[in-house]
């Protein structure tokens, strides 16, 4: 790219674009607005990649993302920065694309679903989204819906971002499972059948996966077997394999095993039970795919660091030489950084943090750049809800502002329409008198309006006007 204007003649691009690629996104994503030639720079996908492999390598910009529900019974999601003295900045609520729940993160991408399927991947730290179609789930003949796991990962391979799906199915009267296996390109923009399905109809999945090297992992459960696996799939390729567990001695019981990503290194985290004494062991698989490298990289005993005993790890310090513990209580959590050299630990104190929570790591990308926007209502100069078409043939105009539901019922006269009309007629009416709002656009809610009325609903539309 030739120097232009937009760049100071007496520094040379190469030293401009090494300042750039060591920038938080914070700083980049309002550079894309200084020209066209900083946009096309930072835009571009050598620029995100090189800025991205950067992050990661130096554990900079990157953070937590806090989950949790407020008084009224709302999702929100807050977001702390990690400080090299291993403090949290001040917790900032970061508005989400669907009220969904975090399922996986990869890359400074969070890939979130609900109980109905809903399925989104979306950047937090520059404020945009792609939400997936949605796929139907084909049930074989006898078989009833038993439990669904989602992934989500990079295939470095084709460079392109995946979610997997798969859906187990159970016959109870001939004790039976089936699988079903679909994959989603961010890239293609479609699901998929993988030809290859699940590879043994005996295992179960447990819940969490995680994502590493190009596959995504679960830990899979095997009836009469005390020999605990995981299974990865290969999101080039797409094909299974399997990998052992770390060793368990015939004497220990082993219980609430998951499965993670610490650092670069795939992660087993269990709870031991071994001659009336309780441990929380965590391994790393040193060398990706060998069995044989499982490390054990520390223990912890009962009393060594404050708390109850049931401990999630999030991240590694900058320094490598503590892990940011996630402590599990009966209604809330708390973090604690653990010592691995000294066992110690010391909890977390942030006054900005909610009471309770759940913790995910977030590293700064520029990943879904063209993606949708994230509106923050803050932003947003009017409000206008929704549109309902009711039983009896009336629109009911709702406004919210500030929380605070407002009905006012209007006619058809009113609105200039002399007969029922059609749902997509009605969008098309709205869009054209809603777009003659000087300085407002329009942009459409997915979510559907609760039902105010009695009489129920048969068309129901949402619109958010913005300034």
């Amino acid at each position: 790219m030739e120097s232009s204007s937009a760049f100071n003649s007496h520094i040379p691009l190469e030293l401009t674009l090494n300042i750039l690629h060591h920038l938080p996104v914070k700083s980049l994503v309002r550079f894309l607005c200084i020209s066209k030639q900083w946009r096309h720079l930072i835009s571009s996908q050598d620029f995100i990649k090189k800025h991205l492999k950067l992050s990661i390598e130096s554990n900079r910009d990157c953070g937590i993302i806090l989950r949790h529900y407020d008084d009224s019974d709302f999702l929100r999601f807050l977001f702390a920065p990690l400080h090299d003295n291993n403090q949290f900045g001040n917790a900032v609520e970061i508005h989400s694309a669907l009220q969904l729940h975090i399922l996986h993160h990869c890359d400074g991408l969070v890939c979130l679903s609900d109980e109905k399927d809903e399925v989104a991947i979306w950047n937090p730290l520059i404020r945009k989204y792609r939400k997936l179609p949605r796929e139907p789930v084909q049930k074989p003949s006898g078989f009833e819906h038993s439990a669904r796991a989602f992934a989500f990962g990079h295939d470095p391979q084709n460079d392109d971002y995946k979610v997997l799906r798969v859906v187990e199915f159970y016959n109870a009267k001939r004790s039976l499972k089936e699988f079903e296996v679909k994959v989603y390109s961010l890239k293609a923009q479609s699901w998929k059948k993988v030809e290859e399905q699940w590879p043994d109809k005996k295992l179960s999945f447990n819940p969490g996966s995680a994502s590493l090297n190009g596959a995504v992992h679960w830990l899979v459960d095997a009836p009469r077997s005390k020999i605990e696996s995981l299974i990865a799939f290969d999101l080039a390729t797409e094909k299974f394999r399997f990998y052992k567990a770390p060793d368990q001695p015939g004497d220990e019981e082993r219980v609430f095993p998951t499965l993670e990503v610490l650092g670069r290194y795939l992660c087993y985290s269990v709870l031991v039970n071994h001659n009336d004494t309780t441990y929380h062991e965590v391994w790393l698989m040193k060398e990706y795919g060998v069995e044989s490298s499982w490390t054990q990289i520390y223990r912890i005993g009962q009393g060594e660091v404050p708390g109850i005993f049931v401990y999630w790890p999030v991240m590694f310090s900058k320094n490598g030489k503590e892990v940011l513990l996630e402590e599990a209580r009966e209604h809330y959590m708390n973090l604690v950084w653990y010592d691995m050299e000294n066992k110690t630990g010391q909890r977390v104190e942030n006054r900005s943090f909610p009471c309770g929570f759940t913790a995910s790591i977030c590293t700064g990308s520029l990943l879904l750049l063209d993606g949708d926007n994230v509106i923050d209502p803050r932003d947003c100069k009017t409000l206008l809800l929704s549109v309902v078409v009711c039983a009896a043939d009336d629109f009911c105009l709702i406004n919210i502002n500030d929380n605070k539901i407002e009905l006012r019922r209007i006619s058809k006269e009113i609105l200039g329409l002399e007969q029922k009309i059609e749902y997509a007629s009605l969008l098309m009416y709205l869009t054209s008198e809603l777009s003659k709002h000087a300085g407002c656009n329009i942009w459409f809610y997915k979510e559907l309006v609760k039902e105010y009325f009695a009489g129920g609903m048969s068309v129901t539309i949402n619109c958010l006007l913005i300034a």
